[in-house]
Formats: structure tokens, sequence, C-alpha cells
């Protein structure tokens, strides 16, 4: 039964995110006008789909941002409904890769709470630096939610990334379990349990080892994932020199739609389109 409700209760968080308007076109297909791509990872392969701006907007190579959707119900594909914030960023001038995280159908393994996840994005990196039209030199990472969790910890692990925006992360995986409004014990405590520790999931400890520029991205009245998981990593890196930024949606919620988000994307683009040169 309890496993029941927590499949319940996390799809009603998908729902509510993926009505961002990120997916306007049918249930089950990608945004169109991508290149499907499979990355090797591990024992895995990584489903993605490569997006180029439909002009060229500036001669040369081009800078390239990876879009790494949050949680979703497994039997859902879990990257879909950001292949289309993937193409809507590419139209300002990027080439965007919007990926699907192990766990989720078209890539397969085991959602496993950011750990291996973490590598996979990191062999990711690897692939996208050599394929033609990119700035191997000027790569961000955008995620949401466990998206975002796992692009902070591929950025304490590289320095290839320039540039981060992490929407609502998980950056204190202990205090999720503790302040979240979620019955997730049997998630964190059993799921996310089988390899690594709080501290591997936790990219709010990691801030010395960041070098890319990052931008959080939080509503102050998420009771999902609390805008403290923001908050403080953002002091953290400011008590550290880091090239910091906090973006407070006002009375926003799980998701980047709604009250405060109003002016989230054009925010997003300025932000990469100033780091990513």
């Amino acid at each position: 039964m309890r496993h029941i409700q927590l499949k319940f209760i996390l799809s009603l968080i998908f729902i509510s995110t993926f009505c961002n308007a990120q997916h306007p076109g049918k249930p089950g297909e990608d945004a169109p006008g991508g290149e499907e791509v499979k990355i090797k990872s591990l024992d895995i392969k990584i489903h993605g789909v490569l997006y180029r701006p439909d002009t060229t907007q500036k001669s040369g190579k081009l800078p390239a941002i990876i879009v790494i959707h949050g949680w979703a119900p497994y039997h859902l594909r879990g990257g879909e409904g950001h292949t289309y914030f993937a193409k809507e960023i590419s139209k300002q001038g990027f080439i965007t890769l919007g990926v699907t995280l192990r766990g989720w159908q078209d890539t397969g393994g085991n959602d496993d709470c950011g750990f291996k996840q973490t590598t996979d994005i990191l062999n990711v990196i690897n692939w996208l630096s050599k394929q033609p039209g990119i700035d191997a030199n000027n790569i961000g990472i955008l995620g949401q939610s466990l998206g975002g969790q796992v692009a902070l910890t591929v950025a304490a692990k590289t320095n290839r990334i320039k540039a981060v925006t992490a929407y609502f992360p998980v950056t204190d995986f202990k205090m999720w379990g503790e302040t979240t409004n979620l019955d997730l014990d049997d998630y964190i405590y059993n799921q996310c349990a089988k390899e690594g520790s709080p501290m591997d999931r936790s990219p709010r400890f990691m801030t010395n080892k960041i070098s890319a520029s990052v931008l959080f991205m939080h509503g102050d009245k998420d009771k999902n994932t609390i805008i403290d998981h923001s908050a403080l990593m953002y002091l953290d890196m400011l008590k550290k020199d880091k090239d910091v930024e906090l973006f407070i949606a006002k009375n926003g919620g799980h998701g980047s739609y709604g009250p405060g988000w109003e002016n989230h994307f054009n925010h997003m683009i300025g932000f990469f389109k100033k780091k990513l040169q």
C-alpha cells in the first residue's frame, strides 16, 4: 500500500510540472525536428534528442546546453516533455540535447537518485563535446528537480561545464528527507540507499569543487523541495567567491509555472547567453 501511495503522490508532482507548457505535442512523442541519439554509459545507452537552431545566428561553432528532466512515474518517458523545453532553448542560438536519465523508458536501467546518473551525464558531456558544430569550451547544463541535483553534482566533478541552471534542485539529501511534505521514506531510505551515500547525492557539500557559473531558480512556496536547498547552497557558494545567482519565484511552487515563474525562461536564457560565450 505504501508503494502505491508513494507512486501516486510523485505522479501528482510530475503531472503538475509536466503541464508547464513544455509538452504542447502529442503524448508519447518528442518535440519534432530533433535528431535521436544513443550515448553509451556504463551498462546502458542514454537516450537523447539533439536540437540545432533553425537558422545559424553566428558563424562558427555554437554553445551547447544539456537539458535534464526531473522525477517522473517510471512507466512514462521521463525526458519526453523536456525535449520541448530543449527545442525552445535551441531557438535562442544554442545546440541543445534533451536527455532521459537512467531509470526511465528509452534509456533503461534503474533510477538511483543521482548516483550513477551523475556518471551518465559526465559521459554525455564527453560525447557532446565531440559532435560537429559544438563549442566544447561553452557547454552548459539545465536541470529541474532531480535533474538539477544531477546537474550540480556533475559540475562538481568536471571543469568542462561552464554554466549550470538548477531549477528547484535537491542539494542536501538528508535535509530533503526531513523537510519534504511527501512521504518518501521508502524512496530515500530503501531505493536510494542501495548504492552510495546521502553525501554522494548532496551537491551543497561539493561547492568548493564547482568552477561553473550557477543559477539557482526556486519557488519560495515549494513544499516538495523547500527553497533552503537552493538558498543555503547559494550562500555557501557566495562565501567561497563562486559565480552564483539566485532567482526566487515569489509565491512559486515546485514546477516552473504559475505565480512567480512568469519570467523564468527569459531570465534563464539571459544567464546562459552571458556565461556561454
